[in-house]
């Protein structure tokens, strides 16, 4: 919970709650929600996190209030889970939308089969046991191979890591991108 703000909040005990929820028992923001309010609770996470009567907007603006702390958080992940010379998984993958309002949304090529459909791409990386490190979001027509070299920037500029071997498939880690990066 200090990595997301040092010091307890509102936002930050609804992110926890989100997190908590997303690890045992995923449901959309609006069930969550339900299961937190004092009069349909379903378990005792709004009690131990001393949350009061929210709604599915208090969620959502507590995922507002996460998004400009992203990167420090990232970054205290990555200090403590990363160092010089280490192994890390990095993968994409995609969703579609059946709206027209994401400006990252873009035609391109679709895991979900769903080629009439916008997407977004997003890239994971994570330390060699699976622990999410980074997250980012690319327009629904990168190609994968493209992703890499911010990705390598991450992990040498933002995090301070000279050495690392990153752990992708063939589709993304092209002996072209090698040579680049």
């Amino acid at each position: 919970d200090k990595m997301i703000a040092s010091h307890p909040c509102p936002e930050r005990d609804r992110v926890i709650a989100m997190i908590v929820s997303r690890i045992l028992e995923p449901q959309p923001k609006l069930a969550l929600s339900r299961s937190l309010n004092p009069e349909t609770q379903t378990s005792s996470l709004s009690n131990l996190l001393e949350l009061n009567d929210i709604d599915e907007n208090d969620l959502y603006s507590a995922m507002d209030w996460l998004f400009p702390r992203q990167e420090s958080i990232e970054k205290k992940l990555a200090k403590k889970h990363l160092q010089d010379g280490v192994m890390v998984l990095y993968d994409l993958t995609s969703t579609y939308f059946e709206g027209r309002n994401c400006p990252l949304a873009q035609f391109g090529y679709s895991r979900d089969g769903k080629k009439d459909k916008l997407q977004i791409v997003f890239g994971l990386l994570c330390t060699l046991e699976g622990l999410p490190i980074a997250v980012e979001v690319f327009q629904g027509n990168t190609s994968d191979s493209k992703t890499l070299t911010s990705q390598i920037n991450k992990v040498r500029k933002t995090f301070g890591i000279d050495r690392v071997i990153f752990v992708g498939d063939r589709g993304m880690i092209t002996q072209t991108r090698i040579q680049e990066d």
